[in-house]
């Protein structure tokens, strides 16, 4: 009976201590840099002055052979 406490009790600090190292290594102030460098971004597209294009489908090549590797 006290083995079996004493390895639930084990099992949940080694819990503990992943969720402590996730928390540690992708945390908040991990989220926080994202946001920023996305605002970042935001704002240099802005200044740019271009016209930001819609995204579309690229063609498929009339010669796709030419563009493999290896293709002599």
């Amino acid at each position: 009976m006290s083995l079996t406490v004493f390895l639930a009790f084990c099992i949940l600090g080694c819990d503990f201590l992943l969720y402590v190292l996730f928390q540690w290594i992708y945390g908040e102030k991990h989220r926080n840099h994202s946001r920023r460098s996305a605002a970042r971004r935001e704002k240099r597209r802005t200044l740019s002055g271009k016209q930001v294009e819609e995204p579309r489908v690229l063609p498929f090549p009339q010669r796709p052979k030419q563009y493999r590797a290896g293709f002599f």
